[in-house]
């Protein structure tokens, strides 16, 4: 059945001639008619068969998340477990089924509860492709938000479908389109500030407390399940990827001592230029891609040389592009960079001193200062373009590697002019659509496919919205994570 919170198909109960037993199978309420099932679920295993037993259910707080639950089910010989909920006068929802895996306990996530309400819980157990039986009905009562959360609010109907997942200063959030809280983890101590969802089903954060430089890795419910940092170097807090396999590429720093008096700086200048890692699950360096063996101190402008320190690169977004080779963005060098993600050489450069393209039909000549690169397709690129003054924006860009092309086919300008010196993001949606944080400006809008404004966020906190994530539900099961690659 793979491991726990591997999906699992759930057909109709499994009928039988006996109706008042098949009654029970879908809603056993005393332990006679709990015994008839199990009973029947033994004969329906056939002669030897193991015998299905349940063990004990629990409805418990999550002590993470305040409107959200966890149902501990143990039992024996089953397949699976997957709950349904529902306050008074409503209909029932139900989570995906997730698989005992050899186990004899699991826990279900119930998540997107509404604050201070009381539901009933009930804990279904799965066995093959067509038996589901009820076992378990408990009242639950969800608690409020945590003081830090901001009361936000939503303008515009013209939205995608799904929840949008961003953090603020003392945690990560998960609202849905009328920009209801459906999600949070806090963090008491140090500054959140990146905080993203992968295909490995499991969200990462960056928070400053002690001074980690390392992502934590949260599974659905926030519990911390693992931390992710470079090998050898240390790890920059602005993007990561985690792939379905566990493997994960970062961002790193390296920092060399240089004689840039020839260049305008000083003689013992300290550089610091941007790695990129691939990391297997366990650790283990896959590929590694370093600025300095690739790029030319020329490249910076003058003005960044000088001085004791210099931040050469200022690596802040890793992508990949349609042909799964690597998209990175620089910005100390207003530059996009494509690696072949086998040899490490370099494919192209667009933007900057460097920049091997003509630019066509941009008013403004180019991007400066950008963060948040991702692609909307073939030779499609996105950049959030800071600037270096008001107003930033969001471009797409169609690129021709061939006759080094990059034609600006889309541009958004918020209104009023918005600046945002650092942070911000975009995405691609499916329907066209393009989702964007204006990073320290505390902006969150989404784009039609004209490029007209359909919806945004208000209430934010400024300075505080690095990177805004459309994703399709709060169970990794179903997470379409578009963008990615």
């Amino acid at each position: 059945m793979g491991v726990p919170g591997s999906s699992l198909s759930r057909g109709r109960t499994e009928k039988h001639p006996d109706t008042n037993l098949d009654r029970a199978l879908r809603y056993p309420t005393s332990r006679s008619q709990l015994a008839a099932v199990l009973a029947a679920l033994a004969g329906a295993c056939g002669p030897g068969s193991p015998n299905p037993h349940v063990l004990g259910v629990d409805v418990l707080e999550n002590p993470h998340n305040s409107i959200s639950a966890r149902v501990v089910v143990r039992a024996r010989h089953y397949d699976g477990a997957f709950a349904r909920y529902w306050m008074a006068g409503e209909e029932p929802r139900q989570t995906p089924a997730y698989a005992f895996g050899g186990d004899t306990m699991i826990v279900v996530p119930v998540l997107g509860l509404d604050t201070a309400s009381t539901y009933i819980v009930e804990a279904n157990l799965v066995l093959g492709d067509t038996l589901t039986v009820a076992v378990d009905t408990t009242e639950f009562r969800t608690g409020t938000l945590p003081d830090w959360v901001p009361a936000l609010g939503a303008h515009g109907s013209d939205t995608t479908p799904g929840f949008l997942a961003f953090s603020q200063r003392r945690g990560a959030l998960i609202i849905d389109n009328a920009a209801k809280v459906v999600w949070y983890r806090s963090f008491t101590e140090g500054t959140v500030l990146n905080f993203q969802a992968h295909p490995s089903g499991q969200y990462t954060i960056h928070s400053t407390v002690d001074n980690a430089r390392q992502f934590y890795v949260l599974n659905e419910l926030g519990e911390m399940v693992d931390s992710l940092r470079c090998a050898g170097y240390r790890t920059r807090q602005h993007d990561v990827l985690v792939e379905a396999d566990g493997s994960a590429w970062l961002l790193c720093h390296e920092r060399r001592t240089m004689d840039l008096s020839g260049l305008g700086g000083i003689d013992t200048a300290r550089v610091g230029a941007t790695v990129v890692q691939h990391l297997s699950s366990d650790g283990e360096v896959l590929f590694e891609w370093n600025a300095f063996d690739h790029f030319a101190i020329a490249a910076l402008p003058r003005e960044e040389r000088i001085g004791l320190n210099v931040n050469f690169t200022h690596g802040n977004s890793v992508a990949f592009d349609t042909d799964g080779n690597l998209l990175l963005s620089f910005r100390s060098l207003n530059e996009v960079t494509k690696v072949d993600v086998t040899t490490g050489e370099v494919m192209w450069r667009f933007g900057g001193r460097a920049n091997e393209f003509t630019i066509l039909n941009d008013p403004r000549g180019g991007f400066q200062r950008q963060h948040g690169i991702r692609t909307a397709g073939p030779a499609q690129l996105l950049v959030f373009d800071n600037r270096n003054g008001a107003p930033s924006r969001f471009v797409r860009y169609l690129m021709n590697p061939v006759t080094r092309t990059a034609a600006l086919i889309m541009e958004f300008v918020d209104a009023p002019d918005t600046w945002s010196p650092t942070g911000g993001s975009a995405q691609y949606y499916h329907n066209g659509h393009v989702g964007m944080a204006f990073g320290r400006a505390g902006r969150v809008v989404e784009i039609d496919e004209s490029g007209n404004r359909a919806w945004e966020v208000t209430g934010l906190e400024a300075r505080r919205v690095f990177r805004v994530q459309r994703i399709s539900s709060l169970y990794p099961h179903h997470w379409n994570l578009e963008g990615h690659r």
